[in-house]
């Protein structure tokens, strides 16, 4: 028998979903893939913030609701994508081993200017529709431009290639994942200190029904990587607790070293627009480290709270 899987019909999302079936066969457990467009796939004229402002679960909601039609059996999703409250007849069955969570700058190679921090001239133009990326370029180099760019991995590198865009901010998990040439370009890795990643960066989730086959719940749940997960739902439990998606400029990464958790965490105070483009007036940084998971949990979002950023 052959399960049904469901992705979007973008190419990154394709690789991302056949990286997992092929896990699957591996396990004894064959599917074949449903392809579903997402809300986020064909609305590309807005930015996202804008548009998950509306509601969450742009790249989602689609596939959840093909899973609660019983359309699919099992969904692969982006783990950051992932709204934090799931319809209760849903459940996340396998978190799998997390592949890079940096995000990288891609420039022309021409263009690389080694006298300047992370190698753009001044006032250069950085392409990017995430709030929080855009918040972190703020904080580095306050002289950038930075603007909205939409569109797939490929579109938004042709935007660098033809000159739209001097440079442009990507996930690398996504660019390894594709496979894709950047001849001519420099991928510059942005260490994590300066800019924290999106939570649940470079994670994939296998979501399921709650009345799962036996055989199939088995299955996936082998693919789970347990220290994933953990950083994951740590990561996630900030972002649930600050009521944050797309709309809000939150980054969270969380590592294991031995019985320590390493947590570093960022968050930009916006004040308003200017024809579309946010206002930064500050950036925050919060970096702890302990072994309780809830303890790191609370005073992170106690830090942040009390700073008038959180919404509750």
């Amino acid at each position: 028998m052959k399960y049904r899987l469901g992705t979007r019909k973008s190419e990154l999302a394709l690789k991302q979903s056949e990286s997992i079936q092929k896990l699957l066969e591996k396990k004894g457990c064959f599917t074949e893939l449903v392809l579903i467009e997402s809300e986020g796939d064909t609305q590309i004229s807005k930015p996202l913030y804008e548009i998950e402002s509306e509601g969450p679960g742009l790249f989602t909601k689609r596939l959840e609701k093909a899973l609660l039609e019983n359309k699919i059996d099992l969904a692969v999703h982006s783990l950051k994508d992932l709204p934090t409250l799931q319809p209760a007849e849903l459940k996340v069955a396998a978190i799998p081993k997390r592949e890079s969570a940096h995000d990288c700058l891609i420039l022309l190679d021409s263009q690389f200017d080694a006298s300047q921090f992370m190698g753009l001239r001044e006032k250069a133009v950085v392409g990017t529709s995430s709030l929080r990326r855009q918040a972190q370029l703020k904080a580095v180099r306050p002289d950038l431009e930075v603007v909205s760019l939409r569109g797939n991995v490929p579109t938004r590198l042709n935007a660098v290639r033809s000159g739209k865009v001097d440079a442009i901010v990507l996930a690398e998990a996504g660019l390894n994942r594709l496979g894709i040439s950047l001849e001519g370009l420099r991928k510059q890795i942005l260490p994590l200190e300066r800019f924290v990643p999106a939570p649940g960066q470079g994670a994939l989730a296998i979501e399921v029904r709650q009345d799962c086959p036996k055989d199939l719940l088995e299955a996936i749940q082998l693919l789970n990587d347990p220290a994933t997960e953990l950083s994951t739902q740590i990561e996630r439990k900030i972002l649930r607790e600050l009521e944050g998606g797309c709309t809000l400029p939150l980054g969270v990464f969380c590592q294991k070293e031995g019985k320590t958790l390493n947590l570093k965490s960022f968050l930009g105070e916006e004040q308003g627009r200017e024809q579309g483009v946010p206002v930064w007036v500050d950036f925050h940084r919060f970096d702890i480290q302990g072994a309780v998971e809830h303890t790191l949990v609370s005073q992170t979002v106690e830090y942040f709270r009390s700073r008038n950023h959180a919404r509750k």
